[in-house]
């Protein structure tokens, strides 16, 4: 059963307690905006409240910072098709250019479907069709909460929608959640491109506790109540990513920077020599999200996918 949890906005913390709802701040892979006041809020709550403590988690890691979308390439920005589809009760706005095999991106956490834009136009001469979408409760999709599972059914939802794949390209979170649909919604494509990714979901999670403060209980239970909420369907035991790619067995080039700033080098590296199908393109200084637009980078994936 879903669950709802609203603070007492009669109580003297609640304008605190409302702040610590607020969404992580866009742009920020993880970031939680954890001002002082935030993790003294979640320190007290960790030892005196912590089922409420778990609560207040549970609903911040749901909700995404909401950037504004921002602008297509101009080369692509009067032949983009959009339209949209259901998934999960919300309206995930699609995007779609050429003709072709299809190559389906898929954003990062707080981002949308336009941070993938510079990707378009090179696989467009390369002969394929590229469609992408906002996630829910991201860019111009309806929500105002998500999560792992209704991320990856979303993911689900439209490469079904697709057809055949030929390709998945994955930024940061979409990354992961490319792989996790892959194995539990059973979506195919022929190859994998991974950028900036973490390597187990659990990470997302310990990341967000260690930016707010909060207690080995308290993430214990946060994760009890994400598991809840989908009767046991998300299973921590399982969200390696790597284990992912090694059940997906298939051509896979992982992309990540040297010097990215929100998910480590090693995670990456890891993904790449842990299994023989996987290439790895490692760039230096271009940090998390430059290194979608970097020329190298794009000609890299499109020759990839050409291969």
């Amino acid at each position: 059963m879903r669950h709802q949890f609203s603070p007492d906005l009669e109580s003297p913390h609640a304008a605190t307690v409302a702040a610590c709802l607020r969404p992580p701040r866009a742009g920020r892979f993880a970031d939680t905006s954890a001002s002082t006041a935030m993790r003294r809020i979640y320190r007290w709550l960790c030892r005196f409240a912590p089922t409420l403590a778990a609560h207040l988690a549970f609903k911040q890691l749901a909700t995404p910072p909401r950037s504004a979308p921002g602008q297509w390439p101009v080369a692509i920005r009067d032949i983009t098709r959009t339209r949209r589809l259901s998934a999960g009760g919300n309206g995930l706005a699609v995007y779609e250019w050429g003709q072709g095999p299809a190559v389906l991106l898929v954003h990062g956490w707080g981002s949308n479907a336009t941070h993938l834009g510079r990707l378009v136009q090179p696989l467009l001469n390369a002969g394929f069709k590229v469609i992408a979408f906002d996630a829910p409760a991201h860019g111009r999709s309806t929500g105002r909460s998500t999560d792992m599972v209704a991320y990856a059914n979303a993911v689900a939802v439209v490469a079904r929608d697709a057809g055949r794949l030929h390709a998945v390209i994955g930024h940061s979170f979409g990354a992961a959640m490319a792989m996790y649909a892959a194995r539990d919604w059973g979506i195919t494509a022929g190859r994998l491109v991974l950028v900036s990714s973490f390597n187990d979901c659990n990470w997302f999670l310990e990341m967000f506790a260690r930016h707010v403060g909060l207690t080995p209980e308290v993430l214990r239970r946060t994760r009890e109540l994400l598991t809840q909420r989908y009767g046991g369907r998300l299973d921590w035991a399982r969200m390696s990513v790597t284990e992912m790619l090694r059940q997906a067995h298939l051509p896979t080039l992982v992309v990540h920077d040297e010097n990215d700033e929100e998910i480590p080098f090693e995670h990456g590296l890891g993904m790449a020599t842990a299994l023989q199908t996987t290439q790895l393109k490692a760039t230096r200084g271009l940090g998390h999200h430059r290194v979608l637009r970097h020329p190298e980078v794009l000609r890299r994936i499109t020759a990839f996918l050409v291969d």
